[in-house]
């Protein structure tokens, strides 16, 4: 039995938990803020920070540059401000991919021997300014995690992560109310990330007893509440189910990683500009076929709060089918997909899938044409 396990971050949870945060002095006196250019219009977290960090007297400088899929040119672009402002901590305000920004400058700019073509080879016990992070969607996870995960170009970009022993953030505070500004697409995109986190987490080779006790108790949170939000209920309760399901899920994965899902959806969403979670969720049915064939799912089924693989199966159809379109994808183009796929965690599972095994599961899980 292995439950093993290391996840230093504080997490400070609840409706205006920010405003009552009176911690960030410990931290120094000069901050870095990251964000997405539009976070301002469509929750407070960022004015909550603004007071927060006034309350305490600490000076702060705001980069609304954070990218969508960030690439390692924009995080040594942003970690000069960090070095020019000398700020002593960061702070990341919004989705997975502001979050991982931020951890991924207090990386870049803690170590000066650093570049655009060395940063993914960092030592592992290599220092990180401390972080602290605000999650503005529910089903990244990043709040808990030390990665952040970045998109490195070429004919076909893919996404390659970053971390250290010293990247998790200091603090995540948790506030499900700044997910409510969330438009319904990307609130069940998101929740689909939370559910394949969890499901490749639990049948991971690395994972242990956290990965599926966290995963678990993720997939009890997320499936259901999912459910009900797409059949049109938006009671407040669900919104508050979802960010939680998002934070055991990030638990989960930071103990098991991820799987084929996630590796072969990433050429969806830097190819195809599909957002991440459908791109993962387009290979969560095919995921746990396979899985249910040589694991006993039972558990997981429990969880879901359903009685079947088919069930199931059919729930996340009926999810997808609302709102996602299935791009078309060249033949010519799987093959590449898959390649690429089997260099990344493909076979973090019991499944040992070959690149045939891949190309398949991209016919059957894409529109495929040519």
């Amino acid at each position: 039995m292995n439950y093993s396990g290391y996840s230093p971050t504080e997490v400070y949870s609840g409706e205006g938990c920010v405003l009552s945060f009176r911690r960030f002095s410990l931290l120094g006196s000069r901050c870095l803020v990251i964000t997405g250019k539009n976070m301002h219009k469509h929750n407070s977290a960022l004015s909550d920070v603004q007071v927060a960090l006034n309350n305490e007297n600490i000076s702060y400088y705001i980069i609304t540059d954070a990218e969508n899929n960030p690439s390692v040119k924009s995080i040594f672009s942003i970690a000069s401000y960090v070095k020019s402002f000398h700020a002593d901590f960061i702070i990341g305000i919004g989705g997975g991919s502001s979050m991982d920004t931020a951890k991924a400058v207090a990386i870049a700019a803690a170590n000066e021997d650093l570049n655009e073509e060395n940063f993914f080879f960092v030592d592992y016990n290599a220092p990180s300014i401390p972080v602290v992070l605000i999650g503005t969607t529910a089903g990244t996870g990043s709040e808990v995690m030390p990665s952040a995960v970045l998109t490195v170009g070429g004919d076909i970009p893919i996404k390659k992560s970053v971390k250290t022993r010293n990247s998790y953030a200091k603090y995540s505070l948790c506030d499900y109310t700044y997910t409510l500004s969330m438009p319904d697409g990307i609130t069940v995109s998101t929740a689909l990330d939370t559910i394949c986190h969890s499901l490749e987490a639990i049948y991971s080779k690395k994972g242990g007893e956290w990965s599926k006790i966290y995963g678990h108790a993720a997939l009890k949170r997320t499936f259901p509440a999912l459910y009900e939000f797409v059949k049109g209920n938006k009671d407040i309760s669900l919104r508050e189910s979802l960010y939680f399901g998002s934070i055991l899920g990030g638990y989960a994965i930071n103990n098991g990683g991820t799987s084929f899902p996630h590796s072969m959806g990433y050429m969806l969403t830097t190819m195809h500009n599909i957002h991440h979670g459908f791109a993962c969720a387009v290979f969560i049915n095919e995921f746990i076929r396979r899985i249910s064939g040589i694991c006993d799912v039972s558990e997981t089924l429990l969880a879901c709060g359903v009685n079947s693989v088919e069930e199931f199966t059919n729930m996340i159809d009926s999810i997808m089918s609302v709102y996602y379109v299935k791009p078309y994808i060249e033949q010519s183009s799987i093959a590449k997909y898959a390649e690429l796929a089997m260099k990344m965690n493909v076979n973090n599972n019991y499944l040992n899938l070959s690149l045939d095994d891949c190309i398949n599961i991209y016919n059957n899980c894409v529109e495929v044409r040519g």
